[in-house]
């Protein structure tokens, strides 16, 4: 019974190559035929509701199943206090896009053709449902077999990897895709390093929906 529940390399991959082509049937073949018709406000929620339902349901199942062999317990990542003086400056990093929004415009304004139903994805649910897969469930599990840096890294490989079907949807070219991975490889690694010092998994939640809150909604 013990040896069924080692979540071996093996395992991980399975669940990845699972995880990987269920999304990408989403994104390449549900959201175009089936979500896109519907009013923006319809397609974002149900959008949401399935990527709830593909992303963080299953890794929170798998996070309880596969308890030890994961370096952080679903009960502490969920409990464990913040040192507030001690992280806050690793905090501040989240703000890096006000800085780049300035140097682009000299000022600071809202995008005025922000459509508010992007907020509802890409910043009410993306901490929970990305976060609580890629760091959460993967990367804890990766902490057990590597050292941290090569955990990190390889996290954020598979991390910038699940975006490539949103960007193949949104036709990206070649170098917009490659600046696109660069960016998401740093701020991902950023999110471990802040779960790992942290050990709470709030707080990538909720840097990841800040950080995403101020690229989406700053003009620039």
């Amino acid at each position: 019974m013990i040896e069924n529940r080692k979540l071996t390399n093996t395992k991980i991959g399975i669940y990845l190559l699972l995880f990987f082509a269920i999304w990408s049937i989403r994104e390449l073949v549900i959201q175009p035929v089936f979500l896109s018709p519907l009013d923006n406000i319809y397609s974002e929620l149900i959008g949401e509701a399935i990527k709830l339902l593909v992303w963080t349901l299953p890794a929170i199942l798998l996070i309880k199943y596969f308890r030890n062999d994961m370096q952080i317990g679903l009960k502490e990542m969920f409990t464990t206090k913040l040192k507030w003086f001690k992280d806050a400056p690793m905090i501040l990093f989240v703000f890096v896009p006000i800085l780049q929004a300035f140097v682009a415009q000299r000022t600071l304004a809202i995008d005025p053709y922000l459509d508010p139903t992007r907020l509802i994805g890409g910043v009410l649910f993306v901490g929970i449902t990305e976060e609580i897969v890629f760091r959460g469930f993967l990367l804890n599990a990766l902490l057990k077999k590597l050292e941290m840096k090569r955990a990190i890294a390889l996290n954020e490989v598979f991390f910038v990897l699940i975006h490539y079907p949103i960007w193949i949807y949104n036709g990206l070219g070649v170098t917009a895709i490659l600046t696109s991975s660069i960016s998401v490889f740093v701020i991902g690694a950023f999110f471990s390093y802040s779960f790992i010092k942290t050990r709470n998994i709030f707080v990538p939640i909720v840097l990841h929906m800040v950080w995403n809150l101020l690229v989406i909604s700053l003009y620039n």
